[in-house]
């Protein structure tokens, strides 16, 4: 099937406003959709936060009982 120049930037055109009106509503929908964080990022912060608090349990000894010779 041989197209004109004509008919194609025709049909580019239109494929175009397709996409583009597409996308806004894909972006409406996202600026809709209330903010939820992963099941991965609670996961990370939880074991951050257990690691910070097994941390500051050994502060209590100085050098956490390592000796330096000197």
């Amino acid at each position: 099937m041989d197209f004109g120049v004509y008919v194609t930037e025709k049909m580019a055109a239109c494929r175009l406003a397709d996409l583009r009106a597409e996308s806004r509503q894909m972006l409406l929908l996202q600026s809709a959709r209330p903010y939820r964080r992963t099941v991965r990022y609670e996961l990370g912060a939880a074991l951050i936060r257990v690691g910070r608090w097994l941390a500051a349990e050994g502060r209590a000894r100085p050098n956490a009982g390592v000796r330096v010779a000197r």
